[in-house]
């Protein structure tokens, strides 16, 4: 009896690890730690307006941010699979542990898990606004609609170059979301706050899919790389970090970021040394050779910012 016990504990065990890894596509796709970046920048503007740490709502909402990845990366991989895009051959299937090709589970149970991760955050998103606002529910929506929308019909954004441009949006709503609950209201000030880490965000995506750029092409993905060409797509790293460095530059001299933001300044010769280089990393390596540099400097200005 105590056998058959122990086994099923196993067996419940080996079925949450594996949805574990298939929902965090194994923590590369994006690295793990790159979740922070979308949570931190919320606290440190909360920071900023009240002079105060308030941790339970930055603690909550970033509880309630998790079901809404995975069910985004669940949503992905289930119509990428359905709509061709992802075959047992394309580098998507290669550099990580795809669910379908690797673990042998079917679209019904990507797609069953990502509504049921859906209603997760949805349901926790609405809880937390019982407490501290019900606007925040209006931010949890926005915020389901990019995650879902990214591949999913009618919007599938993610197919016609658009994929950027919602992770852009998707990460000011992120930390929208922490910052809103947080204060108790919402501030038009606090975007443009935000607009520095979404756009260092949206370039390691754009490096990502400048890495299957080929495949993506072969597979009829149209990502921005595929679209701008690889010529052209070598030098939008230049081209954000220019835009990066002017928006602190900016925001500066609008009196929302602090003095000390314009040491953040300082990196530009290393962002111009990766720009220079970076499309000549071996195409396994480009997140992980973008991501540590891009996440360095995301979190040195939130420190600055709350110096």
């Amino acid at each position: 009896m105590i056998i058959l016990e122990t086994s099923r504990w196993w067996q419940l065990l080996d079925k949450v690890m594996k949805l574990a890894d298939i929902s965090s596509r194994g923590g590369k796709v994006p690295p793990v730690y790159l979740y922070l970046v979308f949570i931190l920048p919320g606290l440190a503007y909360s920071i900023h307006v009240t002079g105060r740490i308030d941790f339970i709502p930055f603690a909550l909402i970033s509880i309630a941010i998790v079901p809404l990845v995975i069910a985004t990366n669940l949503y992905d991989d289930y119509f990428d699979f359905v709509n061709g895009y992802d075959r047992e051959d394309s580098p998507n299937t290669q550099y990580r542990r795809h669910p379908i090709f690797y673990y042998k589970v079917s679209r019904r149970y990507l797609i069953g898990w990502a509504v049921f991760f859906s209603l997760v955050y949805i349901f926790m998103s609405f809880l937390i606004s019982i407490r501290y606002g019900l606007e925040l529910n209006v931010v949890s929506l926005i915020g389901l609609v990019l995650g879902y929308g990214y591949t999913g019909p009618p919007f599938g954004y993610k197919y016609f170059g658009l994929g950027e441009v919602g992770v852009f949006i998707s990460s000011i709503a992120a930390s929208e979301f922490i910052s809103v609950a947080a204060i108790g209201r919402f501030s038009l000030v606090s975007i443009p706050y935000f607009v520095p880490y979404a756009l260092l965000i949206s370039l390691l995506l754009f490096i990502g899919n400048y890495r299957d750029i080929e495949s993506d092409r072969k597979s009829g993905i149209r990502t921005l790389a595929s679209l701008l060409g690889k010529e052209r797509s070598s030098m939008a790293p230049a081209v954000v970090f220019s835009m990066f460095y002017f928006t602190i530059a900016v925001l500066y001299f609008a009196g929302i970021y602090n003095t000390l933001s314009l040491i953040i300044l300082l990196t530009s010769p290393f962002a111009y040394y990766f720009s220079s280089r970076w499309w000549g990393i071996e195409g396994s390596r480009f997140e992980r050779y973008a991501g540590p540099f891009l996440f360095g400097i995301i979190i040195s200005l939130i420190i600055l910012l709350l110096l």
